[in-house]
């Protein structure tokens, strides 16, 4: 049976979350990855998604929305630089959809970075 790691959740406004954890599941950009304790260490881009935090193995999951940042990954600990945080528990589904729309309206040509998060944002609810 794994033991525990110490994750940080960090964004640029605040130290979301430092506990000890079982598991953590994060979406690099080359594909989601799982870190449990004694991990082989690893620094990743992670993409927009979901990250998921057991503290136990058969808990409920925390999750929590970043648009991007970096993992760093050690045997003993986890920490992720978010570009933003934010609990999924606390989204307002109907106001994202609206700031999906504007956002959609607003935009003349091509691909916009703050739409494909908000889209990631959404999907990522369900």
């Amino acid at each position: 049976m794994a033991g525990k790691f110490r994750f940080e959740l960090v964004s640029p406004e605040a130290r979301l979350m430092s506990q000890d954890a079982y598991m953590v599941t994060i979406p690099g950009t080359e594909g989601d990855f799982g870190v449990l304790a004694g991990h082989s260490p690893l620094l990743s881009a992670i993409r927009p998604g979901v990250i998921t935090i057991n503290t136990e193995a058969n808990d409920n999951p925390k999750r929590y929305f970043v648009a991007g940042g970096f993992a760093d990954v050690t045997q003993d600990q986890c920490t992720v630089l978010a570009e933003a945080a934010e609990d999924m528990s606390l989204i307002d589904v109907t106001k994202l959809d609206a700031d999906i729309e504007f956002t959609r309206l607003s935009i003349e040509a091509g691909s916009d970075q703050r739409l494909v998060i908000l889209r990631a944002k959404r999907a990522a609810i369900g």
